[in-house]
């Protein structure tokens, strides 16, 4: 069954399991769930190491969870929102910047087999223009992500840079990709409905009482959208 969006249970907490081998992913799985997370996310890194069997890993693993299968997809959308239902998960990403042909048939078929179809935003420019367009087209969600490549490169280390501009253009929740707590509060105080954690907390020496700590404060600090 499709989880549902409902406002109730927002901000919604995703933890990325970046991870080569399933075992990792199921034993930092259950950390984040001790620690409060909501979503568990078969990583891109995990995937592509072990292919969509981690997905299915993760929902007998977690039969209680929702499971976010993080594909990157640029190509033949509607394949990996299949893949994701054989495998048991829920939700699923499709870049935004792939053509909108590869969007739309993502959403499409998301919405003929109960699957949430998530528009992730890495290296889009016009973030708010392409938000817009994809909540036209049926998308369930906004994802910004801001890359680890970014992160590194930009000053700032802002991943909440677009998080204004892009809750002005759509109506649909949006989620933000953060490294902390202290992006992972700016973000749910500014209306983010999700908000993503994997490294660095999931790499230091106590990633329980880390996860925990950040889903304690980002649930405290949650101002919904006017």
């Amino acid at each position: 069954m499709k989880p549902k969006l409902d406002p109730r249970i927002f901000p919604i907490v995703q933890i990325a399991l970046d991870y080569p081998t399933i075992d990792e992913a199921l034993a930092m799985a259950k950390i984040g769930v001790e620690a409060g997370v909501n979503w568990l996310e078969a990583g891109t890194p995990l995937i592509v190491a072990q292919g969509v069997k981690a997905i299915g890993a993760l929902a007998q693993g977690f039969p209680d969870y929702t499971i976010l299968a993080d594909y990157k997809t640029m190509d033949s959308g509607f394949k990996n929102v299949l893949l994701t239902d054989q495998q048991g998960g829920h939700v699923m990403t499709v870049c935004g910047n792939s053509p909108d042909e590869t969007v739309q048939s993502a959403i499409r078929q998301g919405k003929d087999s109960g699957i949430i179809v998530v528009v992730d935003t890495i290296g889009v420019k016009d973030q708010a223009g392409r938000a817009k367009l994809c909540e036209k087209w049926g998308a369930d969600m906004i994802y910004l992500h801001y890359g680890a490549d970014q992160h590194r490169a930009d000053d700032t280390h802002d991943s909440t840079q677009w998080l204004g501009e892009v809750i002005d253009a759509v109506g649909i929740p949006v989620g933000v990709g953060t490294f902390g707590v202290e992006d992972g509060v700016r973000a749910v105080a500014a209306g983010a409905s999700l908000v993503c954690i994997g490294h660095p907390l999931i790499t230091q020496d106590d990633p329980l009482a880390a996860l925990t700590e950040y889903v304690r404060q980002v649930k405290a600090s949650y101002r919904a959208r006017p």
